[in-house]
């Protein structure tokens, strides 16, 4: 008999902003179109497939539990859609349905995507770990699974036992179709999220207190990563090694990689990652011992990794060369497949037992699971490395970019390490956003809201560059999809609340939010849309408007301040960035240009003096 969707509506005495709301639980499949709305609360029981054909639409602000006894999950099955349509103020929510102060980790099953996008799979195929029917994989590299934006999914992911698992968000032969920006992954019971295959792009994601990895990938992984931040718990880690990044080419039952088949290995590339790890800098020395790095790159994966920060990790770079029947991780390098550069590796001045930290450590025929103890061996490698002689000589190369400090207080980050109130905005002696030894450094330093320069002639005036600066002309950097900035890690060097693209959407005190509501809104979103009346008289003017190919914000300004100015969709996302910088008072213009914007409706968004107002304007065509 066909599944159905099954609905049963359970009105309670839960009162929110004085108004009672329903709970619609949902089990088995949705097997039409089918749309979630911010007047109703969603509880999940079991596993809820929405099948082949359906599309699932989420209103911003929608709230959906998942239930604990039946560790209810949410799957998108091939040729579904999933339309998660958060905004920066009303960000969609899956958490556990366990009362404030009681959620756990593994409450609930979490969120699975599934793809036709190519794997390595033998079959050409694979099925979803953990238990459910669904398949994924297949031959189109853009198909379409649908969006994600401003979303957070908190306390999911269930580790049944090894390599049987569901994740926060699983991302299984996902396309390059689909959107995806802006989630937030929070204290689950496995991974934070993990691709498997597939070549989806994402954007602005958020990993925070995961008990395994915060960023998985394996089965010839191909998409493309920036703007990702994570933060452990020094006290929650998996007897399997936790790690910020872990990534494998080849597993049993897919192509062995032997000869080397570029076409079927992980080449996944991240940019602009901030990884925190364990090791509170600079006094504790109190954290789980099974932490294994920040990145950990096996079984023949071609995983890059670029401008990027890593602190906290007993390990920085890990870099394992497993047995034969896997492919090797260190011809990859020799290569140049494999690419670490334009990255700072932090430590911690109280290393255990004594010891120092390991900015690299190279580890022979799957050495995967336990904190690494063995030294750098940078001599005694062997010729995998050629033509480095081993990991050091592969990690300092000059051409590479990468800067290894003592302490991860030398990166000098604002506030990374705290849980409920993090903050990893660069302070502005940070070497992500200054240079001490820059030319003129003392009367030109490096100014994080221009562009990088390395011009050194008429007395090196236009010189702008960094302690380490980003680099995107590599090979592996120089794809559109990056956004070409001009810092390392996840956040700009400016010191100030704009830069910080998790306020307003993101929870880091999960466990006390208080979700007994109709619509879930922040607290305080700090970027709320208000009256500038005392910031700017004469409001934004965007002209001409209707725009069709380039155009002009003007914004008076009654004080020296720093603004943001972007264009959002009318869903609240930011899909182009017009300026950020400092300004001076007065009216101020800034142009843009449409052309690669869609005929529609927009918001221009003015951030100053910590308010934020938006005007309408339309792109046409």
């Amino acid at each position: 008999m066909k599944r159905m969707l099954l609905l049963s509506c359970l009105i309670f005495a839960a009162i929110s902003n004085a108004s009672a709301y329903v709970t619609v639980t949902v089990q088995d499949s949705i097997s039409a179109n089918t749309h979630w709305t911010c007047d109703k609360q969603y509880l999940l029981k079991g596993y809820v497939y929405v099948t082949a054909g359906a599309t699932l639409t989420i209103d911003p602000g929608v709230i959906i539990k998942g239930d604990k006894d039946t560790k209810g999950a949410l799957i998108i099955e091939r040729g579904a859609k999933i339309m998660a349509m958060g905004t920066i103020g009303n960000p969609v929510v899956f958490t556990s349905n366990q009362d404030a102060g009681s959620r756990d980790y593994g409450d609930w099953g979490g969120v699975i995507i599934c793809g036709k996008a190519p794997t390595n799979w033998n079959a050409g195929q694979g099925q979803v770990e953990g238990g459910p029917r669904s398949f994924y994989g297949g031959t189109d590299p853009a198909d379409n699974s649908g969006e994600m934006h401003y979303v957070r999914i908190e306390y999911g992911g269930i580790a049944f036992s090894p390599n049987n698992e569901v994740n926060s968000l699983t991302l299984c032969g996902v396309g390059n179709g689909t959107q995806i920006d802006h989630i937030q992954v929070s204290y689950g019971g496995d991974d934070g999220f993990e691709f498997f295959g597939g070549t989806v792009n994402a954007k602005y994601l958020v990993s925070v207190g995961m008990w395994d990895d915060d960023f998985d990938n394996d089965n010839a992984y191909s998409g493309k990563l920036q703007f990702i931040a994570a933060i452990r718990d020094p006290f929650s880690a998996d007897n399997s090694g936790s790690k910020a990044i872990e990534s494998d080419s080849y597993l049993a039952g897919t192509y062995s990689g032997i000869p080397v088949d570029n076409a079927k290995m992980t080449t996944a590339v991240v940019s602009n990652a901030t990884l925190v790890g364990p090791l509170v800098s600079p006094t504790s020395t109190a954290f789980n011992d099974q932490y294994t790095a920040g990145a950990h790159l096996r079984r023949g994966s071609s995983m890059s990794i670029l401008n990027s920060v890593f602190i906290g990790w007993t390990c920085g770079l890990l870099i394992d060369e497993s047995s034969a029947s896997y492919g090797s991780t260190t011809a990859n390098i020799a290569s140049n497949e494999l690419q670490f550069r334009n990255n700072i590796i932090a430590g911690s001045p109280n290393f255990p037992s004594g010891s120092t930290p390991k900015v690299v450590v190279y580890v022979k025929d799957g050495a995967r699971s336990l904190t690494p103890t063995n030294t750098n061996a940078d001599s005694t490698t062997g010729t995998p490395f050629t033509p480095f002689v081993g990991p050091l000589s592969f990690f300092y190369n000059a051409a590479f970019g990468n800067k290894f400090y003592a302490t991860s207080s030398n990166v000098r980050l604002t506030n990374p390490f705290n849980l409920t109130n993090p903050n990893m905005i660069p302070t502005s002696t940070s070497p992500v956003s200054y240079n001490a030894s820059a030319p003129h450094s003392t009367s030109n330093p490096f100014d994080p809201t221009m562009p990088i320069n390395y011009d050194t002639t008429g007395g090196a005036v236009n010189y702008n560059v960094p302690t380490v600066p980003p680099n995107f002309s590599t090979s592996k950097a120089s794809d559109a999809f990056f956004t070409n900035v001009n810092f390392i890690g996840a956040f700009a060097g400016t010191t100030t609340s704009a830069t910080n693209w998790t306020n307003g959407w993101c929870e880091f005190d999960p466990n006390n939010a208080d979700y007994d509501t109709i619509c879930y809104v922040p607290v305080t979103p700090p970027t709320t849309v208000t009256d500038l009346n005392n910031v700017i008289p004469s409001g934004i003017n965007v002209y001409p408007n209707p725009v069709n190919g380039n155009a002009t914000v003007a914004v008076d300004v009654r004080n020296n301040c720093t603004i943001n100015v972007a264009i959002m969709d009318i869903t609240g996302r930011v899909v182009k960035q017009v300026a950020n910088t400092q300004v001076t008072k007065g009216t101020q213009t800034f142009e843009f240009n449409t052309n690669d914007l869609a005929a529609g409706v927009y918001m221009m968004s003015v951030h100053m003096n910590n308010r934020t107002r938006a005007v309408r304007f339309n792109v046409v065509k």
